[in-house]
């Protein structure tokens, strides 16, 4: 292959060379300084084409989550655990965006599923302690947080941080 054609080769596989990309980056960047509107007019600028695109989708739903549209975003990410059941952060954000639109139980319910396909992710088993928390059971979320703890290092500390964990935080604090 001559010197050129290496040149172009390496241009054409940049990850950031296409539109879609680029408007993904951008839309990123917008709802990290709060621009949530900038953030949507990068991503309505994506080629259609482009917008069943994974990575697309994924930045839509931080977006809604951004922006508080539960309901967008449950429906979202109700879909892309659907398609990639694999990934734990569709989960959470499906659970989370559940638990703000319906209720707590249906939030649950989705986390116990995903517990079933993901059960050593740290941020499932912290996310049902929490909802045992809140729904005042109070030794189930301590079984889930230990289970918690022993998944992963820091999450003691993590959970210190939980709000819906504050009625186990002493229980926390002692354990080692």
């Amino acid at each position: 292959m001559n010197k050129r054609a290496l040149l172009f080769r390496a241009r054409v596989s940049n990850p950031l060379n296409t539109n879609w990309q680029r408007r993904v980056l951008v839309s990123s960047g917008y709802i990290e300084l709060g621009m949530l509107d900038d953030a949507t007019l990068a991503l309505d600028e994506i080629a259609p084409a482009d917008q069943t695109r994974i990575e697309v989708l994924g930045a839509r739903l931080a977006l809604y989550m951004a922006a508080r549209k539960w309901r967008l975003a449950a429906a979202l990410a109700s879909h892309l655990v659907k398609v990639m059941p694999g990934n734990p952060s569709w989960w959470t954000q499906l659970a989370y965006a559940v638990r703000r639109s319906e209720t707590i139980e249906k939030a649950e319910a989705i986390l116990l599923e995903a517990r079933v396909i993901h059960p050593r992710n740290v941020i499932i088993m912290l996310n049902l302690a929490s909802y045992a928390s809140v729904t005042g059971r109070t030794a189930e979320a301590k079984i889930r947080l230990r289970h918690a703890i022993d998944l992963g290092e820091g999450v003691r500390r993590l959970a210190l941080d939980v709000e819906d964990l504050r009625p186990l935080w002493d229980w926390i604090g002692g354990l080692e």
